[in-house]
This record gives structure tokens, C-alpha cells and sequence, in this order.
């Protein structure tokens, strides 16, 4: 009996451990849909009872128990730059040409947010017994777990990176995980490993660049001696979140400290719907399409020749339209469309009488669309969303519309073949079945991992000895120039070794005398 209630002591101790932990998250991003995964950690985390603070530029619309706001401002130049996106949508090199810009937004979005009395009021009264940091192009706030002297974790609203596979120590296995770019193959054929070596060769000369970026940062925040440097800092990371998951995506290696929680913001059971919304499906007597551009690119900033195009289409259709659209009103708006400025997409998707779901490929909106089992008609604007779309379509549950070739014809030709072909739910449903088939859901998995790194003080026995290994010491390249020069000695040796002894044999023997022959003819004489 003692020992049961000993037992049932140290489990209640080793509970409490982590029950009711300051949490911070530092959110610097200037992106909403980033934001979207980040807080639905935090939300998970608030609802076990832990004292969660968040601080970004996009505050929760209602009070959550135990999760508190702190806002701050973001560089308003990332408008800009997603208005020029939308003008060039589907276009990677058109993104890539303003990608120095989304580097320097990003990071003097995050330097200044930094650096405003709400932020530096926090670091100067308040501890945390964790620090979660949003990725995106500002490495150097991971800084802050030095400052508090606490563990931290990074999250990141798309898949596995080069740069997380430095900081983890996670292999970056070229031979057999098609890049990003390539998005979800069959199989790793000569080419498919050509163009990963590639890719991954550019991705990593890209952050390469970034961490020089990053790292001027650090050093003027958290200035040497009192702070760790920029590099002994990324070595000291306790996890990774990443939005991904094996089934969905192509398999891959991954060290422990590296978990993925694809999905993490879709809610198991849906949130009821606005009233309005509700009675506008349920009087859907052929369905609902539902239209959204996701949080950064803004339906009402298309070209009015492609609006125009989307509303005649869709003032043909049977079925009711949902379309998030940001402006007051919508000119020629059809009778069968209802808009708002904000609609909850993953409630929406969840409800079974969508038919179609008419996407800009986000990551996020690609996920919700996977586990609800809904077939996508995709406009991709910019970076991964092109890939996203073109995978999704290779599988079979979508079909794709380059915003350049937009035009009432091809769209309602792309929107009918969705609606009225069911082959491409059943894909999607497949998808679904196995999306949906884990041992724990994805913010369940989240929560668990990041009260196991407040459990474990860092869980530093989570990390990777690969993590304090450089890019030659990681792919072996010094061991494999080792062996080769020690080979290359040998051989050298031997080789001497034999023509010496060569040499001495044939020294030693000689050649034998010659003997002098006598003149037959001498005889007779």
C-alpha cells in the first residue's frame, strides 16, 4: 500500500512539473496564415491550464481563458509586396524577383517589433519557463531563450528546410526526398535527383545569405559577451514544429527533436456557423462552392477583367457561392453569392453540402481541404502555392487555373469538371482517410511535445550530435578524405616497399660470370 501511494506521489509530482507554465510566443511574422498555426499551439497549450502570452500583430477577436495579447505592429510594405504578387500570380520568377524583399521585410518587420516598448517591457519584468518563436526569415529572435534562460521551440507554418535541418541536425537526404520545389512524386528517378541536388545546392546558397542577414540582427539585440553567439544560439534550439505529415506528403528521415503536426489548426469538431451563413447552406439545393484567397492575397485586389470572369461564372452555377471578399460591397454581385470579409474556413470545409473548394493553395487551406475531403480548383499567386496545387492536381483531386489564363471559359470549364466528376472527391477522400489515421491528433501531438520540453528542461537529450558537426563533418567528407589519403599513403608505402626489395634482390644475385669459350678450331693445332 506505502508503495502505491509513493507511486501515485512521484506521477502527480512529475504532472505538475509542467502544469501551469509561462509560455511565451514570439510572433514577428507579418503573416496572418502564419499566425493561424502558431496560435492554435497556443490555444492547445492555454486550454491545459498553462499561462500563455502572445505576442504579435494579429490579437485573438474574442478573450481565450489563460492566452494573452500583446500587440504589435508589422511593416505595412508586406501589403505591398502581396499586392505585386497578385498582379503576377503563378509566377515563381516573378516571386523570386522580389525575394531579397521578403527578406528584408520580413527581418525589419521583426527588428522593429523587437523594439517596441511592449516587447522590451516583457523581456525587462517578466520570466518564461518557455519561449516558442514563429519562423519566418527572423532567426535571430530565437535569441530570447538566452535571455530568459529558458528552452525553445521553433514553428513554422510550412515543411522541413534546410535551415531547420542545420539547426536540428536533421539529414537533408537529396537521394531520396524530392525538394520542396518538386513537390510529392512517385518515385526518385536520375532526374527527380538532379533537380533535388540542385534545388537543395541554390536552397542551400539562399539561407546561406539569410543567416548573414540574421545574424547582423542578433549581434545588435543580443549583444556578446552578455548574450551567446548567433551560431552557439541555433545550436541550442530544444524542437521543431513543422506543418507536414508523412501521408500527404513524400516520406522522410527525421531526428526526434524535429515533429511534425501537418494540420494542427483544424479543429476536430467544427465550430458552429454565423446564423446567416448556416440558412445560406442549408438552402443550397446543388451544393456550395466556396471561394477564398486565404488571409494575405485579397480577392478584392484581382484584376476587375478577372473578377469580372469569376462572377459570370459563377452567376451560371447551380449551386450557392461563399466567396471572402474584403471590400463593403462587390459590383455585379449574382444573386447565388453571399460574401463576407472573413469566413472560417476550416467550419466551412468541414460542412458537407461544399462541393468545391476554389483555392489559392496555401498550405493551410491545401491541409483543411485534405482532411474534410474536398476537391480544389486552384488560382496559385506565389511561392510554395504553385507546388501545393500541382501536386494536389498530380493526385487527382484538383484541377489548376493559372491566373494568366483566367477567363470565364476556362474557369467554369475547370469548376464544372470538380462539381460534377466524382473521381475527384474520391481521391480526396482517400487522402482524407489517411490524413486523418493517426495515434493522436496534430495539436494533441504539438501539446504533449512542448510540455515535454518544459517536463525535461530543454530535453536536451532530444538533439542530434549532428547538430554541432559542420557540412564536411555531416556528409562524412572529411572521413572519406581521411581514408583516401591514408589509403593513398599505404599504397605509397607498399609500392615503395616492393621496389626497394625489388632493388636489393636484384643487387644482390648478380649476374652470373661469364665463362670465356675456347676457339674449336684451336684444338687440332
Amino acid at each position: 500500500m506505502f508503495r502505491i501511494i509513493v507511486l501515485c506521489t512521484f506521477v502527480a509530482l512529475l504532472a505538475a512539473q509542467c502544469h501551469g507554465a509561462k509560455i511565451l510566443l514570439a510572433f514577428p511574422t507579418p503573416s496572418r496564415s502564419h499566425m493561424i498555426v502558431a496560435s492554435s499551439l497556443m490555444k492547445g497549450l492555454a486550454a491545459r491550464g498553462h499561462s500563455v502570452t502572445v505576442m504579435s500583430g494579429f490579437p485573438q477577436s474574442k478573450p481565450i481563458e489563460n492566452y494573452r495579447d500583446i500587440k504589435i505592429h508589422v511593416d505595412e510594405g508586406i501589403k505591398d509586396l502581396i499586392s505585386k504578387f497578385s498582379k503576377d500570380g503563378g509566377s515563381q520568377l516573378g516571386f523570386f524577383a522580389h525575394f531579397n524583399e521578403v527578406i528584408s521585410v520580413s527581418l525589419r518587420s521583426a527588428n522593429n517589433s523587437f523594439n517596441e516598448e511592449a516587447w522590451q517591457k516583457v523581456m525587462r519584468e517578466e520570466s518564461f519557463d518557455l519561449v516558442v518563436v514563429g519562423m519566418f526569415f527572423n532567426n535571430f529572435v530565437f535569441g530570447l531563450g538566452d535571455h530568459f534562460k529558458c528552452p525553445v521551440i521553433g514553428i513554422f507554418s510550412g515543411g522541413v528546410t534546410d535551415i531547420i535541418n542545420e539547426m536540428s541536425g536533421n539529414p537533408m537526404a537529396v537521394d531520396s526526398v524530392p525538394h520542396l520545389f518538386l513537390g510529392k512524386v512517385d518515385e526518385m528517378t536520375f532526374i527527380n535527383r538532379v533537380k533535388t541536388f540542385i534545388f537543395s545546392g541554390l536552397e542551400k546558397l539562399m539561407w546561406t545569405y539569410v543567416n548573414y542577414r540574421e545574424k547582423e540582427y542578433y549581434d545588435y539585440n543580443f549583444p556578446s559577451p552578455k548574450y551567446k553567439s548567433y551560431d552557439e544560439m541555433k545550436k541550442n534550439i530544444s524542437l521543431f514544429f513543422v506543418n507536414d505529415h508523412f501521408s500527404v506528403s513524400s516520406p522522410r528521415p527525421l531526428v526526434p527533436s524535429v515533429v511534425q503536426v501537418g494540420g494542427i489548426q483544424i479543429k476536430s469538431k467544427p465550430d458552429p456557423l454565423p446564423q446567416k451563413m448556416q440558412e445560406f447552406i442549408d438552402g443550397a439545393e446543388h451544393g456550395v462552392v466556396f471561394f477564398s484567397l486565404g488571409s494575405n492575397v485579397k480577392s478584392s485586389l484581382l484584376a476587375p477583367e478577372k473578377l469580372d470572369a469569376i462572377l459570370k461564372t459563377f452567376a451560371k452555377l447551380k449551386q450557392r457561392v461563399l466567396f471572402k471578399w474584403e471590400a463593403d460591397s462587390l459590383p455585379n454581385q449574382p444573386k447565388n453569392v453571399m460574401t463576407q470579409k472573413w469566413m472560417p474556413q476550416d467550419d466551412i470545409l468541414a460542412n458537407e453540402k461544399v462541393r468545391v473548394f476554389v483555392s489559392h493553395g496555401g498550405l493551410g487551406g491545401i491541409n483543411e481541404a485534405k482532411y474534410h475531403g474536398v476537391p480544389i480548383v486552384g488560382i496559385p499567386f506565389f511561392a510554395d502555392q504553385m507546388t501545393n496545387l500541382a501536386t494536389a492536381q498530380n493526385e487527382g483531386w484538383a484541377k489548376v487555373v493559372e491566373l494568366k489564363d483566367l477567363t470565364e471559359e476556362t474557369f467554369t470549364r475547370a469548376i464544372l469538371e470538380v462539381v460534377n466528376n466524382q473521381k475527384y472527391r474520391d481521391v480526396v477522400q482517400e487522402i482524407s482517410s489517411l490524413f486523418r489515421d493517426r495515434p493522436a491528433a496534430a495539436l494533441d501531438t504539438a501539446v504533449y511535445w512542448a510540455e515535454y520540453v518544459i517536463r525535461h528542461k530543454g530535453a536536451p537529450h532530444l538533439q542530434s550530435h549532428a547538430v554541432k558537426l559542420n557540412f564536411l563533418q555531416r556528409t562524412s567528407i572529411d572521413v572519406i578524405a581521411f581514408i583516401a589519403i591514408v589509403l593513398l599513403v599505404v599504397f605509397k608505402v607498399i609500392a615503395l616497399s616492393l621496389c626497394f626489395c625489388w632493388r636489393k634482390v636484384t643487387k644482390s644475385g648478380g649476374s652470373p660470370p661469364k665463362r670465356s669459350r675456347k676457339n674449336p678450331k684451336s684444338k687440332g693445332d
